[in-house]
């Protein structure tokens, strides 16, 4: 098996998200998005013809490689509630597939790596719902950075300092993986418990640019609409994913 190439890379920048695991769409989508976190992708997805090898590179401490085949890839079905098959106005990237094959048999092997909360939702496959933090660290093997995920509060108002200098950061030219998430608020305009990949950021307007993968969407929030609307943000700088 070879490692995916770069054109297959640019594919996972805001490829749709068909499942309820926006999590793993987005963490795809940011780590597309550094130099460092591409090597990262092509070190840990294989590929030949549509059979893959997945890396996860810190599972308790180990790395742990999960085959994917074409078959349980085209096993893999968008259902409603009742099971009955959706058919997709967009393809379904097969890299992402192939992660989320890769999933399933990792929470089927072990569970506890899907958070106790996100275990209480009923779901169609094992692989939808879960911390973005969480993820990243089991696939890159390097502990992402992370402000008020595991939080009560649903804004990151308590966390402003910490935050504005992360943005500022980003505005600098930073090359960076980042992903910011929204709680339980009924916001206009955004979705509750969502992810999404934070894109860009204005310092001289003070604005940052996040993507919806699921609906396809750019969104533009000022500084202050970030902090009071957005959860918590987690990711990596460039230089983070050596």
């Amino acid at each position: 098996m070879k490692p995916i190439n770069l054109s297959e890379i640019k594919s996972l920048q805001r490829a749709k998200q068909h499942f309820h695991d926006c999590y793993l769409v987005t963490s795809m989508n940011a780590l597309s998005n550094t130099e460092n976190g591409r090597k990262i992708l092509q070190e840990n997805i294989l590929r030949e013809g549509n059979n893959f090898n997945i890396k996860f590179k810190n599972i308790n401490g180990k790395s742990e490689d999960f085959f994917v085949s074409e078959k349980e890839l085209n096993d893999l079905t968008l259902c409603d509630r009742f099971f009955n098959p959706i058919e997709l106005k967009e393809p379904h990237n097969p890299i992402l597939k192939a992660v989320e094959v890769a999933m399933n048999k990792l929470l089927k092997k072990y569970p506890d790596k899907k958070s106790f909360i996100n275990r209480l939702y009923k779901t169609n496959e094992e692989f939808e719902y879960n911390n973005p933090s969480r993820f990243l660290e089991m696939f890159t093997g390097i502990k992402p950075i992370n402000i008020n995920e595991n939080g009560i509060r649903m804004s990151l108002k308590n966390k402003i300092d910490e935050t504005k200098e992360v943005l500022e950061k980003i505005g600098n030219n930073e090359t960076n993986s980042f992903i910011a998430g929204t709680g339980h608020k009924f916001i206009k305009g955004l979705t509750n418990w969502h992810c999404y990949t934070l894109e860009n950021v204005n310092n001289a307007n003070k604005t940052a640019k996040i993507f919806d993968n699921r609906y396809q969407e750019e969104i533009t929030l000022s500084f202050d609409d970030f902090i009071k609307k957005i959860k918590y943000i987690t990711g990596y700088f460039n230089e983070d994913l050596k």
